[in-house]
């Protein structure tokens, strides 16, 4: 498979953990156009961040078969963007990203070349679980922090993977409180590997706790709000900058 080139250096793309969130930047790196599950056209989401002051905007479109536009949905959708984006390039920056699920424990992403090739941005995920598919409603809470945890631990691992969707919020959301213990080890061994995390108010509830243990291990964080309407797009950075914690060193 073709490797992701990267468009970006990692410090450039995200943001320190760290450092003041007072200071983060007014970013918007998880939103989800007409092309997938989205309900607004690229125009209209554009239109929206210039006039909410967003400063960087990266879309996100899945690639489940299910929740795009049918064929031909990727092609339309990075000529969409690079139409639009140059006539913005001065006031906002935009960016080709892919909300990819991981398939298997190996890290296999539901990604084919061509998206690999021409995606800006990989904000890869855990959706549906390997081999038990959106049937949670009978999965053991102990089956679902196992495959979820060992899930993100190869996404942490995987070359083309930019910053992790949400972790540990599918497990919250629809069977059982994610452990913390082990977002932690998800963030340690991403910060390891150069993954960022991100840190969405959609999933992480509230916030603080997760941000304080990317800042622990010196994470870069990547504020995503799970956009599927143009009015969501910016919470993320909202709640974000609300946040405070201790200086380096701390107890």
């Amino acid at each position: 498979m073709i490797r992701k080139k990267r468009h970006w250096q990692l410090d450039k793309l995200f943001y320190p953990a760290d450092r003041p969130m007072a200071a983060l930047p007014c970013w918007e790196h998880h939103v989800h156009s007409e092309y997938s599950d989205g309900t607004s056209p690229v125009a209209e989401i554009i239109a929206r961040a210039l006039a909410q002051g967003i400063e960087r905007l990266i879309l996100t479109e899945h690639t489940e078969p299910e929740l795009v536009a049918g064929p031909g949905w990727f092609v339309a959708y990075v000529r969409t963007v690079r139409e639009l984006r140059a006539a913005v390039r001065d006031e906002l920056t935009v960016l080709i990203g892919l909300e990819v699920p991981i398939l298997d424990m190996s890290g296999h992403l539901l990604i084919n070349d061509a998206m690999l090739a021409q995606a800006e941005f990989i904000l890869g995920a855990v959706h549906a679980y390997p081999g038990h598919g959106w049937n949670l409603d009978t999965i053991e809470p102990a089956r679902a922090i196992d495959l979820e945890y060992r899930a993100l631990l190869a996404l942490t691992r995987h070359p083309d993977v930019d910053a992790i969707a949400h972790p540990g919020g599918v497990c919250t959301k629809y069977v059982t409180p994610f452990p913390m213990e082990l977002f932690d080890e998800v963030v340690r061994q991403a910060a390891a590997n150069g993954k960022a995390i991100e840190l969405n108010p959609a999933y992480h509830e509230p916030l603080l706790p997760y941000l304080e243990i990317c800042r622990k291990h010196g994470a870069l964080i990547s504020p995503g709000s799970n956009a599927h309407r143009p009015e969501e797009m910016g919470l993320a950075w909202e709640e974000l900058k609300k946040l405070q914690v201790g200086r380096r060193g701390d107890g």
